[in-house]
């Protein structure tokens, strides 16, 4: 009778969890709405996150239906450029418009958010094709934009980030870097300074001979800094030409060259002037004396349409005519100028850094052979030293445009800090292998990012290095800020803006940075956050970024009234049950025979 009510128990016991055990609990991830991507098609990198995008997506409830993985001939209808005509704001994409757009900004070290994100360059009036509107950020971007004093320009910088960072416009994805080779001989080079084509060559030192040799990928055709426009040429010109001002090693703000030193005005009548003292000591490689009247014709140069300068619309936006800039007092050595600008600029102090001729030498040779100068090789025919006469560290000792190979020595009446080098080459390499073996071997001592080397080519590699660099850049995924959904909010089950930002930040969540640095990038970026280069000089580094958290970013997607995790059993089936039944059955048997 025992053994029987043990049986019966067992049974009961045992059929019992089968039946439990039948009923596995999964968890479903809904799709709460779908949206449209779009992208250019012309960077293999991007193309790599945004499809990577197009998977995380549906982790978090949002489905997407179709990516346009496109050229910009098809994005800027879309977004910057678009018409208009069925809507008087950018719709969703699905109406003609966008919904996410991947993208990229590139910006100098002075980063000048101005048109992007402030509600007067709404389009057409401006690039804001986001959509974005804030008070609150207009009203700081015109302090930061009118903050003269370094210490309150900083404070709006970083008050702007963090209104952007906190209202994601804009969904920072990675920072870019910028991968150079050197050798282990040289040393005094600041990184983000060469990179941005700002760098202080007098610093630079090779233990080895005092020499160095910077290849680069491209050839060298550019003969002065009228007419320059290529990267490569920028970087022995920067260290021939001297300036008012240029970055400082290290800090990078503004610092007087061949300037003593510069004031600003307040501002009178949304207007600002800077007096410049010239240093004394300042002069041209052949020994005379750098003057005021120097300064304002380089700078009358650059604004002459015939020159045909790059920087003619820049300077033309500040300076409103030649008068603009003028000789106070006395033409001589260590004497006085006056800027005055069209309106008030937060890094007015830049605009001291336009390269200086020596006007006795250039007004001579351009009434005697016109401006048909600008375009010729220096060091031969009419021009000869007359546009690179250097008041810099270097001057210009050879320019061979054949083998685009330039030599650079040392300026004799340099007043500034001790040139360490006796020489320093640029010069043409053709393909990243042949570089990476040229450093290797010691017969070139820099080689330039733009070769595309990765870190994998320096690992292990005795006397070089490869020396990762911020790039003033950002990639990013731009929202439509009137989208109903995640932009509005109209559409959202809550129809709210809280619910629309709710949404904005489970996406962000939804990004794997560090995997888009380590696997796409192969560790050539960091993880992005707010909307402004980690490289420019009033980046507010305490912001971080977005952690990856898809629990996180579905909770999100909750929070802005969406049912996306929906836990749902999934029987075993019949066979599954008859079969733990059976289980039971010999496990009794079995107990049977032991208690025997």
């Amino acid at each position: 009778m025992k053994n029987k009510a043990l049986l019966g128990l067992t049974l009961i016991v045992l059929f019992s969890m089968s039946t439990y055990l039948a009923q596995a609990q999964e968890t479903e991830i809904q799709i709460a709405f779908s949206i449209n991507l779009l992208s250019p098609n012309t960077s293999a990198a991007r193309n790599q996150w945004s499809l990577l995008m197009e998977q995380q997506l549906p982790k978090i409830g949002i489905g997407v239906s179709f990516h346009e993985s496109t050229g910009w001939g098809n994005i800027g209808p879309r977004t910057w450029a678009y018409p208009l005509i069925d809507y008087d704001y950018i719709p969703t994409y699905a109406k003609g418009g966008f919904d996410i757009f991947f993208v990229g900004w590139s910006w100098g070290l002075d980063w000048d958010p101005t048109g992007l994100w402030d509600t007067e360059s709404m389009i057409p009036n401006g690039d804001n094709f986001y959509q974005y509107s804030n008070a609150a950020y207009d009203a700081r971007l015109d302090d930061y934009l009118t903050a003269l004093d370094p210490t309150t320009r900083t404070a709006a910088a970083h008050d702007i980030q963090g209104i952007l960072y906190a209202d994601l416009p804009t969904i920072v994805l990675i920072y870019p870097r910028s991968l150079f080779g050197f050798s282990e001989t040289v040393s005094g080079i600041d990184g983000l300074l060469i990179a941005s084509s700002g760098h202080r060559a007098e610093y630079w030192d090779d233990s080895d001979d005092h020499s160095i040799t910077y290849a680069i990928p491209a050839d060298l055709k550019e003969p002065n800094t009228y007419v320059v426009e290529s990267f490569y040429d920028t970087q022995w010109m920067q260290t021939v030409y001297g300036n008012l001002v240029k970055r400082a090693q290290d800090t990078h703000e503004w610092e007087p060259e061949i300037a003593l030193n510069f004031t600003i005005s307040e501002i009178i009548d949304s207007k600002i002037n800077m007096t410049v003292f010239l240093d004394p000591d300042a002069k041209f490689s052949d020994g005379s004396d750098v003057l005021p009247s120097d300064v304002v014709y380089s700078y009358e140069l650059f604004m002459t349409p015939a020159v045909g300068s790059t920087s003619y619309s820049f300077l033309k936006k500040w300076f409103a005519t030649n008068d603009s800039i003028s000789v106070v007092g006395p033409d001589i050595a260590g004497g006085e100028l006056l800027f005055q600008l069209t309106g008030v600029y937060n890094f007015a102090t830049g605009l001291l850094a336009s390269s200086i001729i020596d006007k006795s030498l250039v007004e001579l040779a351009i009434s005697t052979h016109g401006y048909g100068i600008f375009n010729e090789e220096p060091l031969t025919g009419n021009v000869q030293d007359t546009l690179v006469r250097s008041c810099g560290p270097f001057m210009l000792d050879d320019f061979d445009p054949d083998l685009s190979v330039v030599r650079m020595v040392p300026n004799p009446y340099w007043h500034g800090e001790p040139v360490k080098l006796t020489d320093w080459y640029l010069t043409f390499i053709a393909g990243k292998d042949s570089a990476v073996a040229e450093l290797i071997a010691g017969t070139i001592d820099i080689m330039d990012a733009q070769y595309y080397p990765v870190l994998a080519d320096f690992v292990d590699v005795t006397g070089v290095e490869g020396v990762l660099i911020k790039d003033p850049s950002h990639q990013e995924m731009a929202i439509n800020m009137k989208n109903p959904i995640f932009g509005t909010g109209e559409l959202t089950p809550l129809g709210t803006a809280a619910a629309a930002l709710s949404i904005r930040k489970a996406i962000s969540h939804a990004v794997p940075r560090e995997t888009i640095v380590s696997e796409i990038l192969e560790g050539l970026g960091a993880p992005g956050g707010p909307p402004c280069p980690d490289a420019a000089v009033d980046f507010d580094d305490s912001l971080g970024y977005y952690a990856y958290d898809i629990d996180l970013a579905i909770d999100y997607v909750e929070a802005a009234g969406y049912t996306v995790e929906v836990e749902v059993t999934t029987p075993v089936g019949i066979a599954g049950l008859v079969f733990l039944s059976f289980l039971g059955l010999a496990a009794i048997a079995g107990f049977k025979k032991y208690k025997k």
